[in-house]
């Protein structure tokens, strides 16, 4: 009986996640001056461990309830609503999210995952806390739901080695007896699969936008939304954030009628940027004023600033 209960403990701790997560940002009901944004091959950084590939993505920033202008000074402002869009997450990204985000509530009991993938299926591997550090591995494929999440269907679990789904059959308990949705954003439980919300799981600011695709591609996850890939906005510019039209604030300025271009200084890979730290990088960019009142600023890298390079972020 003592390891019959250990081995309970160990398949309640194995399945549930964390249970405070980010609420969903609410979009203003009838937003005035919307501008529009393009994005090309950009390193989207939420926090300097927690950052998505914005291979491509066209739409625009909606400020939420309470913001009348969506501003860089305030992450939580606005949501980027997107028509056509493809974001890719590497492996190293997804275990990013669970390690620093997800699994980041001193209830959670998971740690240090690790995920690769294999063929069409994610392979993920860990440690859970239980006096001593037991070992979990884990088989799952990826598929969408009519609701605009990604179905992750679990096809094999093992915790130090024993089949989960054989204890769950054991005790006559399924996936939902196990994990506690109450207050849960972003995931949720459908059987023996957990359910994602890709706009809801991340900080702010959050994406909105019909998934239209999820595929394993190569060590990392490829989202698509909308149309899909759309055309690049600047012919001139590899990597860079365009915002044009309606109004921004940023600094101690609002400008209307925006025509703001963000261009990464060093183009050979993704422009590294990092929402939160955007006037760092701008202090130590070129900006360039055109006749007709737009900015085109270069911007470096936010992993080549220097140490000191401005004022933290509060």
């Amino acid at each position: 009986m003592p390891l019959l209960r250990a081995t309970r403990s160990i398949v309640l701790l194995l399945l549930t996640p964390a249970l405070a997560q980010t609420p969903r940002q609410q979009a203003a009901v009838h937003p005035q001056n919307v501008p529009h944004v393009d994005v090309a091959n950009v390193l989207f950084r939420y926090s300097p461990d927690l950052s998505i590939n914005v291979i491509r993505l066209s739409g625009s920033l909606v400020p939420t309830q309470g913001h009348a202008v969506p501003s860089f000074n305030e992450p939580d402002s606005f949501v980027i609503a997107t028509d056509a869009a493809q974001i890719r997450m590497t492996t190293a990204q997804l275990a990013a999210l669970m390690n620093s985000w997800l699994l980041s509530s001193p209830r959670a009991q998971i740690k240090s995952v690790r995920i690769a993938t294999a063929g069409n299926q994610l392979v993920i591997d860990g440690t859970m806390k239980k006096g001593i550090p037991l070992p979990f591995h884990a088989a799952a494929a990826l598929g969408l739901t009519r609701d605009n999440r990604i179905r992750i269907d679990l096809r094999q679990v093992k915790a130090a080695h024993l089949p989960v789904k054989g204890l769950l059959d054991t005790f006559g308990i399924t996936m939902e007896d196990l994990v506690s949705q109450k207050g849960l954003k972003g995931m949720s439980v459908d059987g023996d699969a957990f359910l994602i919300d890709p706009q809801t799981a991340f900080p702010p600011p959050q994406v909105r936008g019909q998934i239209t695709g999820v595929q394993v591609s190569g060590a990392a996850i490829l989202l698509t939304f909308g149309k899909g890939l759309p055309p690049s906005a600047d012919t001139h510019a590899r990597n860079y954030i365009a915002i044009r039209g309606g109004s921004i604030r940023y600094g101690r300025e609002e400008m209307d009628n925006a025509d703001l271009m963000m261009i990464d200084s060093t183009p050979a890979d993704p422009f590294d940027f990092y929402l939160r730290r955007y006037w760092c990088q701008m202090v130590a960019g070129n900006i360039r004023v055109t006749p007709d009142q737009a900015l085109r600023i270069r911007v470096p890298d936010f992993a080549n600033l220097p140490a000191n390079s401005c004022r933290p972020a509060s």
